[in-house]
């Protein structure tokens, strides 16, 4: 681990201090007419030198004044950038109003609840500096999302620091406007999300490559101390070998891999997940049991799939985290637990799916719905497959209390989205799971779990 780091360090130094001379210089500013008439008046001898000197600064001062400091406008949500393209803020945010119904005899009551609600301003100074502070007020609570400043240089090798998702699995990279179903698959819960910490990423070659690698706490976010010394190295590649091939069957066809690696010594409740795993609708199926400590080695490995050609897409991912040093009542063991998803979908409207920067991005209707008009938006359906499933020796050595949880679950979600516009999405899926053991939910057993979630979505 300490070796990695210094390498990350070493690679960070040499790329931003001692190679200054690849950088691109700035052009030269071509005169301005008036500049251009001082400069024949003084090669005829007309005016002096000094009057020349005078009569130059004040033209460049008249320039200067007929000039707007700064224009707004709005592309994709409200923005203010300086005229020399140097500076830019932008004010984004989302409200994602849901709703979830249960179909069986479920113990939990169907609910309206506002899942998001956000507030955020991004921009850029001075060309090379970006920035991003994110603001959560959702579920009745809020909180810091995203703090973080980015420098690229060059895109090939960008560093980002503060407070943001750690580079592990595509579905968690891509934002939560753009993925294809309400919630993300069941196997997300061992996903890290946002974490403090910094990042070396860009993309290679035309995009064939595009890598993150970073140092983080390993903890939760807006943590002001990370409780332990140990810090987590996380490192994703995808690779898009057909790219630039021209063939539209397979150009769209791109392979990833991910891995974070950490030594822990953290409570359950310290875990990036508190230590509990729930379906998409809520239900917790996997719980650590009071007193479970993790003091070893904690290790994520994944594998993305993501393949569009034209209007279809397939998505899929497998992922491992293994537990090392899982400790309760003086027992001290390893164990597994691993999941998976694959998906596929489709725009009945004929709109094409988009992947950037080792991630899937955000696709724009044909036609906009205006009543009396023939557009009607975009229209898509989709449909996935998912499951999770940790070792067995978890519930029977008392890491979880086998009379309230299961091992594994595994199920499906069909789903239909409407985008009247590129802002705005109506959502409507159904999830059924399956749970391998009855669990316990406000003291009735469950054996599977059927819901109905939609969503009201706004982006601006």
């Amino acid at each position: 681990m300490r070796i990695l780091f210094k390498v990350l360090v070493v690679f960070v130094v040499i790329t931003f201090f001692v190679c200054p001379e690849i950088m691109a210089t700035e052009q030269k500013k071509e005169p301005s007419v008036n500049e251009k008439i001082l400069e024949i008046l003084i090669e005829k001898n007309i005016i002096t030198k000094e009057q020349y000197k005078e009569l130059r600064q004040l033209a460049q001062e008249e320039e200067i004044d007929k000039k707007p400091k700064a224009v707004a406008g709005f592309n994709k949500g409200f923005y203010i950038e300086s005229t020399d393209k140097q500076h830019k803020i932008k004010f984004d945010g989302r409200f994602h109003g849901d709703f979830k119904a249960y179909l069986d005899d479920h113990p939990d009551h169907s609910s309206f609840f506002v899942r998001r609600a956000r507030l955020a301003a991004s921009g850029t100074l001075y060309k090379y500096y970006d920035f991003r502070v994110e603001a959560e007020f959702g579920k009745g609570g809020s909180r810091l999302n995203d703090g973080f400043m980015n420098i690229h240089y060059w895109p090939q090798a960008q560093i980002k620091f503060g407070q943001f998702k750690m580079p592990f699995s595509m579905e968690e990279l891509t934002s939560d406007n753009w993925i294809d179903f309400i919630e993300r698959s069941v196997v997300n819960k061992l996903v890290p999300s946002r974490d403090l910490g910094v990042m070396l990423h860009g993309g290679l070659q035309d995009q064939l490559f595009y890598y993150q690698l970073g140092v983080f706490n390993g903890y939760k976010l807006n943590q002001v101390n990370d409780p332990d010394n140990g810090k987590d190295l996380a490192f994703r590649l995808m690779v898009s070998p057909f790219i630039k091939t021209g063939h539209k069957a397979i150009e769209g066809l791109h392979f990833g891999g991910a891995l974070t690696y950490g030594n822990e010594n953290l409570t359950k409740d310290q875990w990036w997940n508190s230590g509990s795993f729930k379906t998409a609708a809520g239900t917790t199926y996997l719980s650590m049991a009071n007193g479970v400590v993790q003091d070893g080695e904690r290790t994520r490995g994944g594998l993305e799939l993501y393949w569009d050609w034209g209007s279809t897409a397939l998505k899929g991912e497998y992922m491992v985290t293994q537990l090392d040093g899982l400790q309760i009542n003086n027992q001290n063991n390893h164990f597994d637990i691993k999941g998976g998803y694959l998906s596929i979908s489709h725009y009945l409207t004929g709109e094409k799916f988009t992947f950037k920067n080792g991630q899937p991005g955000r696709s724009v209707p044909l036609k906009n719905f205006e009543p009396g008009t023939p557009g009607w938006g975009a229209w898509q359906i989709g449909a996935r497959f998912e499951f999770l499933e940790a070792d067995q020796g978890l519930l029977d050595l008392g890491y979880v209390d086998s009379t309230l949880y299961t091992d594994k679950t595994y199920g499906y979600t069909l789903g239909i989205n409407w985008y009247p516009n590129e802002m705005v999405r109506f959502m409507l899926n159904y999830y059924h799971m399956k749970f391998d053991d009855a669990i316990t939910v406000s003291g009735q057993q469950i054996d599977d779990e059927d819901v109905i979630l939609t969503r009201f979505q706004m982006v601006f």
